[in-house]
């Protein structure tokens, strides 16, 4: 997979999810060698919602043997200015960056945040997103100067630290952890099971 093109790519299906929509829909985007497979994400809000979500998203993953795990989602950002060599902790709803030309220099920039996660890195890139005054609907998007940053996968911000787990070898043959029965039991969950279908295919079901 060429990586640099691939965030591009998933920077345009993003911003085509969001155009036109009240709101930016929240998903994933697990990207396998043949296929890719989405997966809507209904809360990021809580620390357990984060954690069932990595769990579900590294099932995934590793049910269709992807390389790749992308993740879409809206925030409110508060914070204008990236602090250097300070780690954010903020969720991803409160993460903020600063945008390039916004016109509003006090209040709080919305924004569709596109990370793409690979083995050894994770591309991250932000987007003010422009509404029609009158009718609030998402019309374009500008790009966040601060947030197009990518990252050795070890050196991520914490604030992504709920993917940590998804590229962690299988067990060895014959040696199951509770972390595993989990994750199967994961993968029978109808909201996931249901979007194990290729993206073309989901139309279909």
């Amino acid at each position: 997979m060429n990586q640099p093109m691939a965030i591009d790519e998933l920077v345009s299906v993003a911003q085509a999810e969001a155009m036109g929509e009240l709101d930016a829909p929240m998903m994933a985007i697990v990207l396998s060698s043949e296929q890719s497979y989405d997966l809507p994400i209904n809360s990021l809000e809580t620390d357990a919602d984060k954690a069932r979500w990595g769990l579900i998203l590294r099932a995934a993953r590793e049910h269709v043997e992807a390389d790749a795990v992308a993740v879409l989602y809206p925030a409110w950002t508060t914070i204008r200015h990236k602090k250097p060599e300070v780690e954010s902790e903020a969720a991803p709803e409160t993460l903020a960056e600063e945008s390039e030309g916004s016109d509003d220099s006090d209040g709080p920039i919305d924004t569709l945040f596109v990370q793409l996660h690979t083995r050894d890195h994770v591309y991250w890139r932000g987007f003010e997103q422009i509404r029609d005054p009158k009718h609030q609907r998402i019309i374009g998007f500008r790009r966040i100067k601060a947030l197009s940053t990518d990252y050795k996968r070890d050196e991520a911000p914490s604030v992504a630290s709920w993917l940590s787990t998804l590229f962690e070898p299988l067990p060895e043959e014959g040696e199951e952890t509770t972390v595993d029965r989990e994750l199967a039991d994961l993968l029978e969950e109808p909201e996931v099971s249901a979007a194990l279908y290729p993206r073309q295919m989901r139309a279909l079901h």
